[in-house]
C-alpha cells in the first residue's frame, strides 16, 4: 500500500503528516511532533517565530488522512486545480508567474467540478486550448495570508495532453509573464526554480513519465 504523506508549505517550510517514517527521511531543519503539537507547530511555521529558518515539522500518524482531515477543518481551505500538459514532443508546459517558473492553476468556480476547472484555467492562463485531459497525479498544499487571514489552499493536479501547435499567450493580468514547453531535463535542472509545492507534483509526473518511457 503506498504511504499516505500530506504536505502543507509555507514559504520554504512545511508541516508533513504521513504513516510512513520513509517520507521524512533526509530532510533537512526536520522536527518531530506529536499529535498534540501539531496546531503549535504550525503556527510557528506560519507566524514568523522560526526566524526566517526554513523549518519543517513531521508527524508519524497511525491514520494520516483522518489526521490531515481533522487538522485542516480548523481553517479555511480554497480549493483549485490545474493541470501538467505534455505535448507530441513529451515535453511538460511551464509559466513564469511573478518571477518563478510554476503551473497553470486557479480557484474552482462554484458549481464546478475539479476536471472543468483544471482545464478552464490551462486554457485562461495559457492560451493553449488543443488539451485533452487525462488522470489525476495528486494534490499539493500550501498556506498563505490573505487580509490578515491564513488561509490553505488544495491544489487538485490533472495530466493532460497537448495535439496541437496552439499560439501560447500569457495571462498577463495573472501576473504571469511567460509560457513555454519545456523538456523534462529542464524541469530536473536548476533552471526550474519554482514552488516547493509545484516541485513535488513536478517530480511525481516525471517519475510516472519515466516509469512510461521503461
Amino acid at each position: 500500500m503506498e504511504p499516505q504523506t500530506y504536505k502543507i508549505y509555507f514559504n520554504e517550510g512545511a508541516l508533513i503528516i504521513t504513516d510512513s517514517p520513509n517520507a521524512l527521511r533526509g530532510i533537512p531543519n526536520l522536527y518531530y511532533i506529536g499529535d498534540d503539537d501539531l496546531h503549535t507547530s504550525f503556527k510557528i511555521l506560519t507566524s514568523g517565530e522560526s526566524n526566517g529558518k526554513a523549518m519543517t515539522f513531521g508527524l508519524i500518524a497511525f491514520d494520516a488522512a483522518e489526521t490531515f482531515k481533522e487538522f485542516t477543518s480548523r481553517y479555511t481551505v480554497i480549493q483549485a486545480a490545474g493541470g501538467l500538459v505534455f505535448n507530441k514532443e513529451n515535453q511538460l508546459l511551464t509559466i513564469k508567474r511573478n518571477g518563478l517558473w510554476d503551473l497553470p492553476k486557479g480557484k474552482i468556480e462554484k458549481h464546478e467540478d475539479q476536471r472543468a476547472a483544471a482545464l478552464r484555467e490551462v486554457m485562461e492562463e495559457t492560451g493553449i486550448n488543443m488539451i485533452n485531459i487525462s488522470d489525476k497525479i495528486g494534490e499539493s498544499y500550501h498556506a498563505y495570508f490573505e487580509d490578515d487571514v491564513l488561509l490553505l489552499k488544495e491544489n487538485h493536479w490533472y495530466t493532460m495532453n497537448s495535439s496541437g501547435k496552439s499560439n501560447l499567450k500569457p495571462q498577463i493580468e495573472e501576473g504571469i509573464s511567460e509560457v513555454k514547453f519545456e523538456h523534462l531535463d529542464w524541469f530536473r535542472s536548476p533552471e526550474f526554480k519554482s514552488y516547493n509545492s509545484v516541485r513535488d507534483i513536478v517530480k511525481k509526473a516525471l517519475e510516472r513519465a519515466d516509469n512510461l518511457s521503461e
